[in-house]
């Protein structure tokens, strides 16, 4: 096996390794992007719908509907913004503050258990070879994605100039 289907295995496992980790901790519904839409809720102020569209990626309809998923089980509530009355601001809820905390004891025990398994040195040389292939650019798998899915919109024409600029830019757009 080369090392380009060795690290989605790794990555699959590690992913796996965090769901049954979070399931034992009472949050067993783990669905793509509940992690990311609620650490972008975390800050003081919140979120909005339209920011959290705009990270994921996707239109306000969708983000809506990861919002409400997330709603009815509890980890977010949303209300009307303060600053727009077209806007609905999203925060976190108590529930939703215990499922940032359970993904962090997670990855937490799962890197210490790697590292148990591995050894100081194995657990290093990973992160030598990880570095190697980020060759320093440290690109965030949420960019990478952008950037990619923009090149196929462009190839095909489907990509308008408004999501052409925010997709090839792979930067944050919203404030929170």
């Amino acid at each position: 096996m080369g090392l380009g289907p060795a690290l989605r295995r790794a990555w699959v496992g590690y992913q796996l390794r965090a769901d049954a980790a979070m399931a034992d901790a009472g949050f067993g519904e783990r669905r793509f992007p509940d992690g990311r839409v609620l650490r972008f809720c975390s800050e003081p102020t919140g979120s909005t719908i339209s920011a959290i569209g705009r990270e994921l990626g996707i239109t306000r309809q969708g983000a809506s509907k990861v919002v409400a998923h997330l709603r009815e089980r509890d980890y977010v509530s949303v209300s009307d913004s303060a600053t727009s009355g077209r806007e609905k601001s999203v925060t976190l809820t108590p529930r939703g503050v215990e499922y940032l905390e359970a993904q962090r004891k997670a990855t937490r025990a799962i890197d210490a258990q790697l590292r148990s398994e591995l050894g100081a040195a194995g657990f290093s040389s990973l992160f030598i070879l990880l570095d190697a292939l980020d060759q320093g650019e440290q690109i965030r798998m949420r960019s990478y994605l952008q950037r990619s899915t923009n090149a196929y919109k462009e190839s095909t024409g489907e990509v308008s100039s408004r999501s052409s600029a925010v997709l090839s830019t792979g930067s944050r757009q919203c404030s929170r």
